[in-house]
């Protein structure tokens, strides 16, 4: 056989190896894209929690406290000298939390990895 006859054969078989490689990196990247943002909604969540929980910490000292001044909603009330301190020391920790949810809440972590 000439080379002319073998062409459209060997046409196809580029083509098809072409479309074939074409069709597998994007299957890949998509793939890719999605487990990012897994990961990413992933640690959202873990954010999310901890701040959360230093916030009702922080809100729980509060509450004590008000208790102790006389607003009846909390049972074990804690003297203004003693949860001061508590509420300070809380709120310490939620602010170190308090900037992570600002800067995943909109989504814009997952552009920059």
């Amino acid at each position: 056989m000439s080379l002319a006859e073998q062409l459209p054969a060997l046409l196809g078989v580029v083509v098809g190896s072409v479309g074939s490689y074409a069709a597998q990196s994007l299957t890949e990247r998509r793939k890719w894209k999605r487990q990012r943002e897994e990961r990413w909604d992933e640690k959202r969540f873990e954010i999310y929690g901890t701040y959360g929980n230093a916030l009702k910490a922080q809100l729980r000292i509060a509450q004590r406290i008000g208790a102790a001044l006389g607003y009846p909603d909390v049972a074990d009330p804690l003297p203004p000298a003693e949860g001061l301190p508590l509420l300070a020391e809380a709120e310490s920790r939620r602010a170190a939390w308090g900037h992570l949810p600002r800067l995943l809440g909109s989504g814009g972590g997952s552009r920059y990895c």
